[in-house]
């Protein structure tokens, strides 16, 4: 299933000159910090986290993060991140994100990854508030 034909969030990128290697390809690790961006353009959109972590004492953390290389992404190129939510659990929630070369449909990477909501002062999970719940339903994919 091609994230192009849900309802998910789109970040639109461009590879610069730092985040190729010598091959003059895309370092591997950039992917994931592009995953990481467009993950956190997606919930900006949905509401404010500085607000939540502040009000909560509570804060999204990664706990996974899996990715599946499919074809190089160059110097200059113009990219577009399909993100939407995979699943919704008690303090979890799982991303699913495609990465694109703008005006393509090849797919240059894909990952999962997945976030805990995190009670900062006992370092554990901790509930992810139903209104937050229902925010994140916007994004949901099955």
């Amino acid at each position: 299933m091609s994230l192009k034909k849900t309802n998910c969030h789109i970040n639109k990128l461009k590879v610069r000159y730092s985040e190729i290697d010598c091959q003059r390809i895309v370092y591997n690790s950039h992917y994931l910090t592009y995953f990481d961006i467009s993950i956190s353009e997606m919930m900006d959109e949905l509401f404010d986290q500085e607000e939540y972590i502040k009000q909560t004492n509570n804060e999204f953390h990664t706990v996974n993060a899996n990715m599946n290389f499919k074809s190089p992404a160059m110097l200059n190129d113009k990219i577009e991140v399909y993100t939407a939510i995979k699943k919704i659990g008690n303090s979890s929630l799982t991303f699913i994100a495609e990465i694109y070369r703008e005006n393509s449909d090849e797919i240059l990477n894909e990952g999962e990854i997945t976030w805990v909501n995190t009670n900062q002062e006992e370092m554990k999970s901790s509930p992810i508030p139903e209104e937050l719940k229902a925010k994140f339903n916007k994004y949901l994919v099955s």
